[in-house]
């Protein structure tokens, strides 16, 4: 260890000397740097983080682990700590960082705040969370002051819950705990949360799949915690991604480009949202009242690699920087799995597990809603490419005498000098050439793909080895492709020609600075694009599995149907453990639909958790709900199976729909496995003899919020619906009193995803249908059923019209996974009696 120099009384040699070597070379201006100390307090290594005002390390939240040391200098040599020095010192010091001041010679140091020690994690006691939601603790208190006595009802399955999540929070490792309807799962790990972070001043990222479960934490259950838990502080804050916010300073350059930037006159509604960016508090594009046309909100959105970050002038303004603040100093993070899978991925691509990313440094994590986390990472560990979103960024650069490219050959027009015209000749030469040519190929590239799609005679189309064989690969596709990377790459080196020519007068390269970042971050896009393009439609031979295919997306019959190229990863497991759970010191997974067969084997093995090298708990907590009372479960026996005779099938549950409806007076949801069943039997109900007498809401014919609004206020509509009606519904109440579930939500066995699955258990002796199909139907089952019984005084029916239930020797698991209503199981015509009886009771 090196000793302390004279004069240096907490700097030893090699920290004095990085901190003089780094303060020159940014002109004798603050500079910020992390550093080491010893048990004395010696000052071993300094790194500079960040260069500027002592509010830059604000902007960079877990750059500092625990037990390290922020420095930065005062270059007028009082060391005296100003305001902002001490609000920093006040932030870092909670999570166990020390901070310092320094003189620019590196001679003297003043410590604001040591670095906290001796200080270990501590555990977090059971008995106090236990009490904090039981019937006399702070949350009942609360809810009784608020509400009244009745409101507040003692959840033992909560409590027990809470327990299993303290218990993982303090002694690590990875817990699933399924959490059914009406326990109350969110209080039962946002206390224990809550606790940690009071008694170790570590944060917890906490993840979600819906926007209506975000929106219950952070506008409904931590504001009650805020208010209930009046022995601690609790910080929250929701985290969106970058594309989320308004970017002040690109939408100063929009209003400034004006005409230039856009094909039609766009300018009203860029004044609408700089009206709106000066009431705004959080900036983001949710809080527009209307939200703005896709092509203006790219021109203003916040974007990573178009950020000056401590630069812009907008820095203490920005609503971005204003969240990640607010995050970097909150107990609990609210994010989605989509912004989670991408600070993943970023991690993933620089290998630091460390500072911030896309999120800031964490090591406790809890994922709500669970059973979705491998769906989105496909999505997002994967690639999808559109030809429509290819299309946007070619319209970003020009279209019809308009974007960015017109904008930067307008500025460089305007100046007669040199450089400009020597400058406005290359662009017009390389750039305006390279974008008209690859927009060219695009089309060409995905018109010959969409010919490929229409031979196939499907929708979609897995693409496998033999796909570079087609006639059109060998006659089209694979020049084009070539082509278009060509072009992709040619604007990219054209565009490094035009910035290193205008580099040589510092102040035009200045004034165009701003649209060349911005052209230099389209063309950053397409690289990307043109990257996932190659992969998906030539991926190299000795790369991982991967599942590729190609699909035409929005209606058959519109002439601007969009065509999807995608490549997915075919095993996500071992990313998801080495890259997530392994990372963490504490996961919780938790959903009220994770077990299957009575254990949570699948789930394990799908999100690799099986083979971690941690900690593994599991357990269930049962639904306080009274199902034998509340629930009647009817599976009618004489109609044939959908796989056996699909339009007599068909017909069968029409005719049971009627009934119930008639029966119930309405207030139904009637759940499918794709939209034409729903088109079809809202046909049908609209048609001759279907039932007249009910509001129809039929998915897809208004948006899915309107489609519940309207469901609730009426009281006695009936709602067809599939995909998001079957989960994230909550309509507690009398309006919503029965369920008909068509058939068994088996996945849709020729989906590419689906299909590789099962193609590798097959490939390994295993039985697909038992390991994957059976797993995903019962899942999906449980969340269609668990629309039904919200509260303790909801009551209805639930239909299940697949006689599979019965027939078949998996139908019995099926049916065991389910709550406990009441069973009745035969022909329809005896059943519909006990269905009138029960609604005559209610």
């Amino acid at each position: 260890m090196d000793t302390p120099v004279m004069g240096e009384a907490r700097l030893a040699r090699a920290a004095a000397s990085a901190i003089r070597t780094q303060i020159p070379l940014h002109g004798g201006n603050e500079v910020c740097f992390v550093c080491t100390v010893d048990d004395d307090g010696t000052i071993l290594t300094a790194r500079k983080v960040a260069a500027g005002d002592v509010r830059s390390v604000l902007a960079l939240p877990g750059v500092a682990d625990r037990g390290e040391l922020l420095l930065h200098n005062h270059p007028s040599g009082d060391l005296t700590p100003s305001d902002a020095d001490m609000e920093v010192a006040y932030r870092v010091h909670g999570n166990g960082v020390g901070f310092a001041i320094v003189d620019n010679d590196a001679t003297r140091v003043y410590v604001v705040t040591e670095v906290p020690r001796g200080r270990v994690i501590v555990a977090v006691d059971p008995d106090t969370v236990d009490v904090a939601l039981g019937p006399y603790g702070l949350i009942a208190q609360a809810m009784r002051q608020v509400h009244g006595a009745r409101d507040y009802e003692d959840r033992p399955s909560q409590r027990a819950m809470a327990a299993a999540v303290t218990a993982t929070f303090n002694e690590g490792g990875v817990a699933l705990l399924e959490a059914g309807t009406g326990v109350g799962k969110s209080l039962g790990y946002l206390v224990p949360a809550l606790r940690w972070a009071a008694a170790n001043g570590e944060r917890t990222i906490v993840s979600t799949n819906t926007i209506t479960l975000q929106e219950q934490l952070v506008a409904k259950d931590l504001p009650f915690l805020q208010r209930a838990l009046t022995d601690q502080p609790v910080r929250f804050a929701l985290l969106k991604g970058w594309r989320n916010y308004l970017c002040l300073y690109r939408l100063e350059q929009a209003q400034g480009a004006g005409a230039a930037l856009f094909e039609d006159n766009a300018t009203e509604a860029v004044a609408k949202i700089a009206e709106w960016a000066e009431r705004t508090t959080d900036g983001s594009l949710a809080d527009l009242p209307t939200a703005p046309r896709p092509d203006i909100w790219d021109e203003v959105s916040a974007e990573p690699d178009l950020c000056g970050r401590l630069k812009c002038h907008f820095y203490d303004q920005c609503f971005l920087f204003k969240a990640r603040k607010d995050a970097a100093a909150a107990d609990v993070v609210v994010v989605n799995h989509h912004l989670l899978l991408s600070d993943v991925a970023v991690r993933r691509e620089v290998q630091n597990w460390d500072d911030a990313a896309v999120l800031p440094a964490y090591k406790r994590l809890v994922i709500d809603e669970g059973h979705h986390l491998e769906d989105a990472a496909a999505s997002h560990l994967g690639s999808s490419i559109t030809r429509r979103a290819l299309s946007r960024l070619f319209s970003r650069l020009e279209k019809r005498g308009k974007g960015l490219l017109p904008a930067l050959a307008t500025r460089l027009g305007a100046s007669r000098d040199l450089l400009s015209v020597a400058s406005l000749d290359l662009v017009r030469e390389r750039l305006f050439s390279s974008a008209v040519t690859a927009r060219d190929r695009v089309q060409l590239l995905f018109e010959l793909l969409a010919a490929v799609l229409e031979m196939h005679g499907a929708p979609v189309m897995r693409l496998g080895a033999d796909f570079q064989q087609h006639e059109l690969w060998r006659s089209g596709i694979d020049g084009t492709l070539h082509e278009l990377l060509t072009e992709i790459d040619a604007l990219a080196v054209g565009l490094k020609v035009v910035r290193d020519r205008l580099e040589s007068d510092e102040k035009r390269s200045e004034e165009l600075a701003p649209l060349l970042n911005e052209v230099r971050a389209v063309i950053r896009r397409l690289q990307h694009a043109g990257d996932a393009l190659a992969k998906a439609l030539m991926p190299p031979a000795d790369g991982p599995a991967v599942v590729r295919w190609m699909e035409f997306q929005g209606k058959p019959a519109a002439p601007d149907r969009n065509l999807a190229v995608h490549c997915v990863p075919l095993d996500l497991a071992p990313v998801l453990r080495e890259d997530l759970f392994e990372r963490v010191d504490t996961a919780v997974i938790t959903s009220a639909t994770l077990s299957t067969d009575g254990g949570f084997g699948f789930l394990e093995q799908r999100l690799g958790i099986d083979e971690a090298k941690r900690t593994k708990r599991s357990a269930v907590f049962p639904s306080p709900f009274d199902y034998p009372r509340q629930a009647l479960l009817v599976v009618p026996t004489d109609l044939p199976a959908p796989n056996a005779d699909a339009r007599e099938h068909f017909a069968s549950v029409a005719r049971q729909l009627r009934d119930l409806m008639t029966a119930s007076d309405g207030g139904l949801f009637a759940l499918f496995t794709s939209h034409r069943d729903v088109r079809e039997m809202a046909d049908w109900l609209r048609g001759p003899g279907g039932g007249t007498g009910w509001p129809l809401l039929v998915h897809g014919e208004e948006p899915r919020d309107v489609l519940l609004q309207r469901f609730r206020d009426s009281g006695r509509a009936v709602l067809l619906g599939t995909a998001t009606f079957w989960e994230g519904v909550d309509v507690p109440g009398s309006a919503l009193r029965g369920l008909l579930i068509a058939k068994l939500p088996f996945r849709v066995p020729t989906e590419p995803m689906v299909a590789a699955q099962c193609e590798a258990i097959d490939a390994r002796g295993g039985n697909s249908f038992a390991e994957f199909q059976l797993p995903h139907a019962s899942l999906r089952l449980k969340q269609g059923f668990g629309r039904l019984i919200r509260t303790g005084t909801d009551a209805g029916v639930v239909v299940l019209s697949d006689p599979r239930l019965v027939t078949k020797r998996y139908g019995r698991a099926l049916l065991e996974a389910l709550p406990p209503a009441r069973r009745v199981i035969g022909p329809w015509g005896e059943v519909r009696d006990e269905v009138s009886r029960f609604y005559r009771r209610e």
